[in-house]
């Protein structure tokens, strides 16, 4: 083959598996930078699909610590989960200030509705929490009610008491700019797939009684305008139909933004390895494929400029490599703004070294064609 006919090959392989690398590292896994976030017709409420999101904007003004009686507080929602069988901790509601270990959230692991402070999502930090398991109950749709003070956290499930926890209190965030999320993270990654018909926020804890009562009132009106008469600090009633905002009814004014595309509120990117690592068989297979497929695409790239420059030093090895390893940083980078894809400085570490045993499979191979084959490759490297 032809000096230039060689070179025109190696251009084109380099080019197709790089293109391919790109295309699998970006691929959005169903993801179509949709919202999907829609309003439920047949009764108030808004409706969560995958990648979905709902959320206010930053507030200095959420709420005060001072103005929650003894620092007790309830929260109260209307939901149905669409699935009680997803493997990853996804949120239903979250109060977020920018930090994630001072965030109070609800959220669903299987079918396992968990209230809590911080991100200790798979409990390995041992974080106190309260749970209750929902696929226990008799009916789909739920009224959840949540009260904690200095006597401990209660959760009431369709008006009676499902769960006490004494040496648990909740803590409302209280530095600025914090924010109400619901059916995601901040981070996009965390999608709660169901409906929520309403939500409240009281400033003091709800007795037996309340949740009784406001149980009753649910069922029998299937609407959340039966809280206005008990003074939340926020309400979502859902009633819109329409729109692009559900209106907050309490007195903060604390609006909810349902966008059109999917917003990731807080990029993260190259996540340490050591964040949300978990032996298993699907970590197991990334990481192979992140080491393993950089090698093919190190190996022709090492040949073309060995190829270019006409000989195998250390300028073909270290460009090969580099090139590489700034092609998987782009993919990193872009990926932090799919909440389908996570930005992993794993993955740049495995793609980079998977460059560099392709680079060193490629000189191996032609020391060996110099050596005792220089028939087939000596002539042009």
């Amino acid at each position: 083959m032809e000096l230039g006919k060689k070179r025109k090959l190696l251009v084109g392989l380099s080019a197709a598996i790089l293109f391919g690398i790109i295309v699998f590292g970006l691929n959005p896994k169903g993801f179509d930078f949709s919202n999907r976030v829609s309003w439920i017709t047949e009764q108030p409420g808004i409706r969560f699909g995958k990648y979905g999101i709902a959320y206010t904007h930053p507030s200095n003004e959420w709420i005060e610590q001072n103005s929650l009686e003894s620092g007790g507080f309830s929260m109260e929602i209307a939901l149905k989960p669409i699935s009680y069988h997803e493997e990853r901790f996804n949120i239903i509601f979250a109060i977020h200030d920018g930090k994630d270990r001072n965030q109070l959230l609800a959220g669903q692991w299987r079918s396992h509705i968990i209230i809590m402070n911080g991100d200790d999502y798979k409990h390995k930090r041992g974080i106190k929490r309260i749970a209750i398991n929902a696929a226990s109950l008799s009916s789909k749709k739920m009224l959840i009610a949540i009260t904690t003070g200095k006597e401990g956290t209660k959760v009431y499930v369709d008006g009676q008491l499902a769960h006490t926890k004494t040496d648990l209190t909740l803590k409302m965030p209280d530095k600025n700019k914090s924010r109400l999320l619901i059916g995601n993270s901040v981070y996009g990654k965390n999608s709660w797939r169901g409906d929520i018909y309403g939500l409240a926020f009281y400033g003091y804890t709800l007795t037996n009684q309340d949740a009784e009562t406001h149980f009753n009132r649910w069922s029998r009106d299937q609407s959340f305008l039966f809280a206005k008469k008990d003074n939340p600090f926020v309400l979502y009633i859902f009633d819109e139909k329409e729109g692009s905002e559900a209106i907050d009814h309490g007195p903060g004014n604390h609006h909810l933004k349902i966008p059109r595309h999917m917003q990731i509120l807080k990029r993260e990117i190259l996540a340490p390895p050591w964040q949300g690592a978990e032996l298993s068989r699907s970590f197991i297979i990334d990481i192979v494929l992140n080491l393993v497929g950089f090698i093919p695409a190190a190996f022709i790239l090492n040949l073309l400029f060995v190829n270019i420059s006409g000989s195998i030093g250390k300028y073909s090895a270290v460009t090969t490599i580099l090139l590489c390893f700034f092609i998987s940083l782009f993919i990193e980078i872009a990926q932090a703004w799919m909440p389908s894809r996570s930005s992993q400085m794993l993955d740049l570490i495995l793609n980079t070294f998977g460059a560099f045993f392709g680079v060193m499979l490629c000189r191996s191979f032609l020391r060996w064609t110099r050596e005792g084959r220089g028939w087939l490759l000596s002539r042009y490297f």
